[in-house]
Formats: C-alpha cells, structure tokens, sequence
C-alpha cells in the first residue's frame, strides 16, 4: 500500500493501538475488505490470525485484494478464527441489527471499467448483492435496522448513481458502508451522507486515518456497540 503515500506509513500498528483503545469483547466490528494481498490460504494465516485476536467479534466481506478468499464455504470452514465471520452473497442477524454483505465492482459507464470475460465480475458482483438483500429481507423484521457493507462503492468513481445504488435503495437500509478509494480527488466526489433515504460512509482505512470509526449503538442492557 505504500504506493499510495506516506498515510499508510505503519498502519497495521496504528490500525491495532486504536482498536485495542475502543472495541471491548461484546462489539461487533465491520471490515469492508483487503484485509491482505496474500493470495493463498497458508499466506494469509498470521493476517487471519491477527484479526482473531483482536478484540470484538468481527464481520468481514471480500476486497478485490483478497485473492486468498475464493470459495465463501471454503473460508468459512477452514480459515476464519472463532471472533471472525464472513458474508458474501447472504445476511446475519447480529444483536438485532441485520447485517448483508458484498464485494461489489465497477459498473460499466464508470470511466475505471474494463470488460473482462469470461469472469465477468460486474455481473457476478451484482447477483451477488442481490442474494445478499434478499437473504436480509428474508430474515428483516419490520422496522429492523439493516446495515449493507460493501467493499467497492455503489456509485462510480464520479459519484453517480450505478444499478448497485438502484438496488440498494429498494430494499431502504439504514446504512450503506463502503471502502476501496484511496485518492483524495475520489474521496471528494464519494456519495456520503443522507441519499435517497439511506446513509451512506466511506470508511477507506486511509481516509478515516487508520481509526476505527463508530457506526452504531444498541441501547441495551449489555451496552451491545456497532
């Protein structure tokens, strides 16, 4: 990641120190993908096993750097730590608060996209949210908050509205958590804030400086944090 400049300057010990700083056992933290650039699953175990011992319990979608994750079922049945689990394609009811996951991609009229068949990954990637939104309307009660998280944005790179976003807002989630840009001129066009009713963060770990940011609280009796 240093090709991208000096913010990412030991920022897997800045990353730490701030988690070790707020999460507690009971949170629930959301990681929005690349975890590692290891492509193999021996490669990628001491970054798994970094991740499991941290604290909270963690719920993590694919980046398009984690070349290590092939198979949804294959990581979740030999690679994740016991605090660790994985969407793609599908829901997970945590604390009350749904949650459903996918990578995402680059949409056709965004200038950044480039056609590659056979793999065709804007369209996988677009069925893949799709079964995730409905594994979550599924298991979605009335007035059940439901957070989507995504590893590229569901706009383009110009901050217009994609068949991603159109998606998305059929099915009115609270929120809409993304990551993936790592240059500022993308930073200052990114969709953020209140749009077509929902709130949409980008939480590029260089964009919010290496600090773990706050999403949501439950008022509970066990004092339960998103």
């Amino acid at each position: 990641m240093s090709r991208f400049g000096e913010k990412w300057h030991d920022h897997v010990q800045r990353i730490e120190q701030d988690w070790r700083s707020k999460v507690t056992p009971d949170d629930v933290v959301l990681v929005l993908g690349d975890l590692s650039c290891a492509s193999t699953y021996k490669v990628v175990q001491p970054d798994l096993a970094w991740l499991g011992n941290l604290p909270g319990r963690k719920v993590m979608v694919r980046g398009n750097h984690d070349r290590w994750w092939r198979d949804i079922a294959e990581v979740r049945r030999m690679m994740l730590p016991d605090s660790v689990y994985a969407l793609q394609g599908d829901a997970i009811n945590m604390e009350g608060i749904i949650l459903c996951g996918a990578q995402g991609h680059v949409a056709p009229h965004d200038p950044y996209y480039r056609p590659d068949p056979p793999a065709n990954r804007y369209e996988r990637e677009l069925n893949t949210l799709q079964s995730a939104l409905q594994s979550a309307a599924a298991i979605r009660q009335p007035d059940q908050a439901l957070i989507v998280m995504m590893h590229y944005p569901p706009f383009t790179s110009e901050g217009k509205p994609t068949i991603y976003s159109e998606l998305i807002e059929q099915h009115a989630p609270a929120l809409c958590l993304y990551g993936h840009l790592h240059k500022e001129h993308e930073w200052a066009v990114a969709v953020q804030g209140r749009h077509m009713g929902i709130e949409y963060r980008l939480l590029a770990s260089d964009f919010v400086g290496m600090m773990l940011q706050h999403i949501f609280k439950i008022e509970r009796p066990e004092h339960a944090r998103y």
